[in-house]
């Protein structure tokens, strides 16, 4: 698989980010409380889906995070699907964008732990119980929440990634094994493959995502 530009991969992931800003206010234009327009009620449909979902995980106060989680998905989601379009890659196929988008999560999660818990919760919590294993508990808990953004930067990478290097040998063996013919698309079943995977793995992502929020505001006393 030749391999891409990260400038080019990163103009690639502003374009999927400008295409959904351009849907967002195509769908909420012209809002209506009973949608009459298919953009308005795939939108609504799409939103309440996540909120849902989002709100199972989290708890009842989840639906406050449903634009930050929510984003993310439909963004990771138009990342990963943007490369079944030949000639074009999908930006997660590079490790520096999907750690980027892991560090953001990272951020977020335990910006919202220390402004819902307190500064203090937070960083007893990193010391652990009892207090006087602290000298040992405090580095594990350290590399714990060091290995969350770096488990979900390496997964969404590398399945992306395995993913259009499959497709990419796949059409080369078409023109190879089939030189005297029209090529057949032999990458054909694995882009169909490809949409389950784009999707599977966004929802990975924002489910961890969940759950590390989850645990983050939740009481450390009922955990």
């Amino acid at each position: 698989m030749q391999e891409v530009s990260p400038w080019i991969l990163l103009g690639m992931a502003g374009i999927v980010a400008l295409a959904l800003m351009i849907f967002a206010f195509a769908a909420t234009g012209r809002l209506e409380k009973i949608p009459t327009t298919p953009l308005q009620g795939f939108a609504e449909l799409v939103v309440s889906s996540l909120n849902n979902y989002v709100v199972g995980i989290v708890g009842p106060d989840g639906g406050k995070y449903t634009p930050f989680i929510g984003t993310l998905f439909v963004y990771i989601l138009g990342m990963n699907l943007l490369g079944l379009i030949p000639g074009l890659h999908s930006p997660t196929s590079n490790l520096s964008i999907t750690a980027s988008v892991a560090l953001v999560v990272f951020v977020y999660y335990n910006y919202v732990s220390i402004k819902v818990r307190g500064a203090k919760a937070w960083f007893m919590h990193l010391l652990g119980e009892p207090l006087w294993l602290c000298w040992l508990m405090f580095p594990i808990h350290v590399i714990g929440e060091l290995a969350r953004p770096l488990s979900l930067a390496i997964r969404l990478y590398g399945n992306i990634f395995g993913e259009e290097t499959v497709m990419m040998v796949l059409a080369g063996m078409s023109l190879v094994i089939i030189p005297y013919f029209i090529a057949i698309p032999s990458q054909l079943l694995m882009m169909f493959f490809g949409v389950f995977t784009a999707f599977v793995q966004s929802l990975v992502f924002i489910s961890l995502t969940a759950i590390y929020l989850g645990i983050g505001i939740a009481d450390h006393e009922e955990h």
